[in-house]
């Protein structure tokens, strides 16, 4: 397995760093965002194998971050996980599925079920 290069994009630079240094610890190469816009213009350029995705950004919400990366035919086949800790119904989740996730995580999660999710997803 390669390292494989994981967005992460989150708008709080706490929670990021955090995500990021467990990313790298597990050998994953790592690219931050911290909106939207800024995770498009990425995924446009590098285009990592997988974006860790917040769902609630300033700017634009994950969910259309997801659908524009999956609309475009240079980025669709490129994975992505929803992360959320704000309030999460069962139709959120619903609702990060409909937008083309390959996965959903609510917060708190544990960090080795990340890892786990983001193996499977890139093997």
């Amino acid at each position: 397995m390669h390292a494989g290069l994981i967005l992460n994009v989150e708008d709080y630079p706490a929670s990021r760093y955090v995500k990021t240094r467990l990313l790298q610890q597990a050998g994953f190469r790592v690219l931050e965002a911290g909106n939207g816009a800024h995770a498009l213009d990425l995924v446009a350029r590098f285009q990592p194998d997988l974006v860790l995705l917040d769902v609630r950004l300033p700017d634009i919400d994950g969910l259309e971050v997801c659908r524009t990366i999956r609309a475009n035919s240079a980025t669709s086949a490129i994975r992505v996980v929803q992360t959320s800790a704000a309030f999460i119904t069962d139709q959120d989740v619903v609702n990060g599925f409909e937008s083309g996730a390959d996965g959903y995580l609510t917060v708190p999660y544990e960090p080795n079920s990340l890892i786990a999710m983001l193996r499977s997803l890139l093997d």
